[in-house]
């Protein structure tokens, strides 16, 4: 099954906000992981949630799962600002092994 880790926060930033990662059957499923960590950013004023944005980024991370080096993004702004997409909601594959380890430290 394809696993895949979830973080948002600065884009270009070193280190995003609290990463998570997941284990999925379907890009449906992943769809929603996304769409839930959108949805806080959406709740706290940010504009860039849209459900056609959600669909190709996870559509996009979904194809290229295996071969994919650096993480989508899905751009955010605050919107007292609409120009300034400085934040995001990223996703990039992720390993058995990195799933495991991110079990074994949330236990």
């Amino acid at each position: 099954m394809p696993y895949f880790t979830i973080s948002s926060g600065l884009r270009g930033a070193y280190i995003d906000d609290s990463p998570y990662v997941i284990q999925v059957k379907t890009r449906r499923e992943l769809k929603q992981y996304i769409e839930a960590e959108a949805a806080e950013w959406k709740n706290a004023g940010y504009i860039g949630t849209n459900k056609k944005a959600i669909a190709t980024i996870a559509a996009a991370a979904w194809r290229d799962r295996k071969k994919s080096q650096l993480p989508y993004a899905l751009p955010l702004a605050p919107e007292h600002s609409p120009k300034n997409y400085c934040f995001g909601v990223f996703v990039s594959s992720a390993t058995r092994d990195e799933f495991k380890e991110y079990q074994e430290n949330e236990i």
